[in-house]
Order: C-alpha cells, then structure tokens, then sequence
C-alpha cells in the first residue's frame, strides 16, 4: 500500500513539473530580444536612468546595459549598448526607443537605435 501512494505521489509530481516546464518553454518562445544603440549617455546616473526607463515599459523581463571602456578603469559611455527582452506581442520596439528616449534630462539627450533584433 505504501509503495503504491509513493508511486502515486511521485507520478503526480513529475506531472506538474512537466506542465510546468511547458508553461515556462511556450513564455520563453514568446520573448524577443533586441540590441539597442545608445547614444547621448555620459555617465553611469545615465545608464541608471535609461534602465529605469526601459524597466517601466509593460512586458520588459530584462535589461542589460553594456558599456565600452577606454582605459583601465575608465568608461566609454559613447559606446553604450542595451539588451532588452521582451514580449513582443505587448509591446513593440518603437515603444523601447520612445522609452529610451523620453528618459532625457537637460544634461543629457538620449537617441537610440536598432543594432540587432
């Protein structure tokens, strides 16, 4: 009796975990990621302003920015690059530029463009 509930429970949970699974495939194939061109960013008060801004944006899972550097421990923010997964049929990539783009300040104007979808 008790290998037959141990076999019940086991069955039952590899079942849930293989839905699951699948849940989490069909999310993934969704997703779309987009390589972003930054340019107008000067320090790194810009990069947090940027991610920020492309954070808010509605189906966002994730944002990698990427900056150049030009000597050891110096930065090249001329070379800023910015790696957004997303959820296409949510949003689009006209969105994540406007995105990028309204995060300006009077110090800094962002423009972005697409290097690679």
């Amino acid at each position: 009796m008790w290998r037959l509930v141990q076999t019940t429970i086991l069955v039952g949970t590899m079942t849930l975990s293989s839905v699951g699974l699948q849940g989490f495939a069909a999310e993934s194939q969704r997703l779309q990621t987009v390589t972003l061109q930054i340019d107008g960013m000067t320090c790194g008060a810009c990069v947090k302003d940027v991610k920020a801004a492309l954070a808010k944006v509605s189906s966002v899972s994730s944002v990698e920015i990427t900056v150049g550097k030009k000597w050891l421990f110096f930065f090249d923010y001329a070379d800023a690059r910015v790696d957004v997964t997303f959820d296409p049929e949510k949003t689009g990539v006209a969105a994540l530029i406007k995105a990028v783009e309204s995060a300006s300040t009077s110090l800094s104007a962002y423009k972005a463009r697409v290097l690679k979808e």
